[in-house]
């Protein structure tokens, strides 16, 4: 209980958190070996630039147009923390069993909390982890298809890794999904749009 008020807390809700723990959360199985796509997933958002630079076909408001909208992702994530409170720490990972969930040794079920010490989630709908990734996902089958079935596969395996090694629930993985879908349908047109629009702009004066 401490635990979760922390989480609470550390939020800055306005109401009180709501639970969406389904029975699917307690059919889905728990394998530790999934941790290490799952924290991998967290530089292919931020350093995919450096992979668009070696793209020509790819221009360099395209590439700003999708950190822009990715920053958006963000904040109306945020906001929906905010406003309709969510926890995912009713899911989370408790007690050590031997040879349950897949672990091999203790270390590797201490290893797991410590990871939820310093990643907890402020917020289990809709899942910050998922939705940029999503984002990304469509945005390399758009621009640069080959790359796209690479990063997939890396993608899938650390995205449902927030399930797998419960740091959300099967909601707050879909409601990721459902975010990255919006954002690039959304606000990555809406940037693009303004982006080319200000450059070319400032190019004709």
């Amino acid at each position: 209980m401490i635990q979760y008020q922390a989480i609470c807390e550390l939020g800055g809700r306005l109401f009180e958190p709501t639970s969406l723990r389904t029975f699917i959360d307690a059919w889905t199985p728990v394998n530790i070996y999934i941790m290490w796509p799952y924290i991998a997933c967290l530089i292919y958002v931020p350093f995919s630039g450096i992979l668009y630079a070696f793209n020509r076909r790819m221009s360099a408001i395209q590439v700003l147009s999708f950190y822009t909208s990715v920053v958006f992702v963000y904040l109306v994530t945020y906001a929906i923390y905010i406003v309709f409170p969510t926890t995912a720490s009713e899911v989370m990972i408790t007690s050590f069993e031997s040879n349950s969930h897949l672990f091999i040794i203790e270390g590797m079920f201490q290893a797991l909390q410590d990871l939820y010490t310093k990643s907890t989630p402020l917020g289990d709908f809709p899942s910050l982890h998922v939705a940029p990734l999503v984002f990304m996902g469509i945005f390399l089958y758009k621009y640069w298809r080959s790359l796209f079935w690479i990063f997939f596969l890396f993608a899938f395996f650390g995205a449902i890794g927030t399930f797998l090694l419960r740091f959300h629930t099967i909601a707050g993985f879909l409601g990721g999904v459902a975010m990255g879908i919006f954002g690039y349908s959304v606000f990555e047109k809406i940037t693009l749009k303004y982006l080319n629009k200000l450059f070319i702009n400032e190019n004709e004066d």
